[in-house]
């Protein structure tokens, strides 16, 4: 009896003792890289230099470039395309001429182009005001903006009411809330924007307030007249180009449970997927409190990759917190070129770099 109890006693001990390796022992862990290693790493990470994400700077290795991405203002999307100015300017010659000899469904709600409104400041660009759609009754219309900015050339739309006419009396009267007239209002908002909008280089960090994404930079405080911000990067390794990253930040949403209170039902999925936890923990990253997740597939094709994740402020997002989230995707797997080992030790040094840039917000 005493045996037993003294071999329960010791396997109590031994589970106390594990939980509490587990909780004190550092996180993330060291990884140790043989010489060989160290040089592989150190090869993929050459020569890295700050990028502007949002509102955020991290450090990337200059085989990393060119970046193809999405911003949406206030859920409206920012197109970006670098240009020429003649074919810019042709580019608008030729949507007002489109615009013009659009007919719509039905004659009296035409013409489909409504208004050509110029841009202030002598901003390079044109406001076009239109129907919705040709089928649409031409309350419903559309705010649709071009501009061109350092050699990029930008384009975004926004929707609009205009019921003013006397065949909308009869509407405004039953669904006020419906058949308004807001076009005013959206085209000061629309011109408030575009006076904002500036093209830039990938290695130009603005210094001001404001958002940067591909091509782009939105100056600014961060939710000023509750302005919704959400923009995503993607990045490629030339040197590895089973290498990705993809960067987002918005300044809207917050979840009711961070990735690492989720786990339970992460981990099941994971488990569905043929997935295995690498490794998964909470960072601080330059006053940043994040958490990570890496994972390994070893399904075929597509999950057959590594798959990292590290999110900051999931809880806490707003105008001042903004969520930021990166996800590094390897694969398909084996990789000759790359280990498991080599692929953490570059997260590791990746991630570090992680923070807010002066006076974005």
């Amino acid at each position: 009896m005493r045996n037993k109890n003294k071999i329960g006693t010791l396997l109590l001990v031994i589970v106390i003792a594990a939980g509490l390796w587990q909780w004190l022992k550092p996180y993330p862990p060291h990884i140790t890289l043989t010489e060989q290693e160290h040089h592989v790493v150190d090869n993929l990470l050459a020569n890295a230099t700050p990028r502007c994400i949002g509102r955020y700077l991290i450090d990337l290795p200059e085989n990393f470039n060119s970046p193809i991405g999405t911003v949406y203002i206030n859920k409206n999307e920012i197109e970006f395309q670098r240009l020429y100015l003649p074919a810019f300017e042709q580019r608008i010659r030729l949507r007002e001429d489109e615009l013009r000899k659009t007919k719509t469904i039905h004659a009296e709600d035409g013409p489909y182009l409504k208004n050509i409104y110029p841009l202030p400041n002598g901003i390079k660009g044109v406001i076009f005001e239109t129907n919705s759609s040709e089928g649409a009754p031409d309350a419903f219309r559309s705010l649709e903006a071009h501009i061109y900015s350092n050699g990029v050339a930008f384009k975004t739309s926004i929707d609009t009411i205009n019921s003013d006419g006397e065949r909308y009396k009869e509407d405004r009267a039953k669904m006020p809330d419906v058949y308004r007239s807001d076009t005013s209002i959206k085209l000061a908002e629309l011109r408030n924007l575009l006076t904002r909008l500036h093209g830039r280089q990938e290695n130009e960090i603005p210094k001001d307030k404001g958002l940067c994404f591909p091509n782009g930079f939105i100056s600014g405080a961060s939710g000023a007249a509750n302005e919704m911000e959400d923009v995503a990067f993607f990045y490629r390794s030339k040197v590895n180009p089973k290498i990705y990253f993809v960067f987002s930040t918005d300044n809207f949403i917050q979840e009711d449970t961070s990735m690492l209170e989720r786990s339970f039902s992460i981990s099941n999925a994971l488990l569905n997927n043929q997935a295995t936890t690498l490794m998964k923990g909470k960072r601080e990253i330059n006053k940043l409190a994040a958490e990570e997740w890496l994972v390994v597939g070893n399904g075929e094709n597509a999950n057959h990759e590594h798959f990292f994740t590290l999110k900051v402020n999931e809880k806490t997002g707003s105008s001042q917190t903004p969520i930021f989230s990166i996800v590094l995707k390897h694969g398909p797997l084996p990789d000759k070129e790359l280990s498991q080992n080599e692929l953490i030790a570059f997260w590791q040094k990746i991630t570090k770099t992680l923070r807010v840039r002066p006076g974005a917000i």
